[in-house]
């Protein structure tokens, strides 16, 4: 008996794409398709399916999905929905120009793997060493440094951060030229991914 996919996708030349690729694999015998986030659900709810592929912006909850049955695509690639997908037992991320070779492999990942599209590797490097840097830099700080410094990549007022952890705004202000001091010492700036932090 053939496999059953489902693609969700609200684009109809991608999906249109999809369709054509899988539908040259023999041990497919039924694409079904969702265009928006309800479609998905009741496509869901009424059949059973062998693996998804569905567009990451149609997901609001990843564990709505069958672990290890489904893949996402994102048309803007980005680590948090990557991370998301890995979390929730995804079985690939992929992009809409994903090969045709691949796009067929999605049956064979090994349960507990995850396959990342060859073409989404620098995304996923350039992540790993935003990770291993800032990791290194915080393990400089203090328990409270490193508190202050979440609360700030988190985008709260100096004010809000004083009031939370019930410490002055000139305290604050001392641990926040600590901070600065430790993490721009090799030269780098107190900032997380593509925007600077306002200290």
């Amino acid at each position: 008996m053939g496999k059953s996919i489902l693609i969700a996708e609200s684009l109809d030349v991608i999906r249109a794409g999809l369709r054509t690729i899988l539908k040259e694999d023999g041990n497919i015998s039924d694409i079904v398709e969702a265009t928006d986030a309800e479609s998905l659900k009741a496509q869901l709810a009424s059949k059973q399916i062998d693996l998804i592929i569905v567009n990451q912006e149609l997901v609001n909850d990843f564990s709505s999905l069958p672990s290890g049955h489904f893949a996402i695509m994102a048309l803007d690639p980005d680590i948090t929905g990557m991370r998301q997908a890995f979390e929730h037992e995804a079985c690939a991320y992929i992009s809409p120009n994903v090969s045709a070779a691949l796009l067929r492999s999605l049956f064979d990942v090994t349960k507990g793997s995850f396959l990342v599209e060859p073409a989404l590797t620098p995304l996923l490097l350039k992540c790993a060493k935003n990770d291993i840097q800032l990791f290194t830099k915080e393990n400089l700080l203090t328990p409270r440094e490193k508190e202050i410094f979440h609360l700030l990549r988190e985008g709260y007022s100096r004010t809000s951060i004083a009031e939370q952890l019930t410490i002055s705004e000139a305290t604050l202000k001392t641990h926040i030229k600590n901070i600065r001091g430790k993490r721009e010492a090799d030269g780098n700036p107190l900032h997380s991914g593509k925007r600077s932090l306002k200290v």
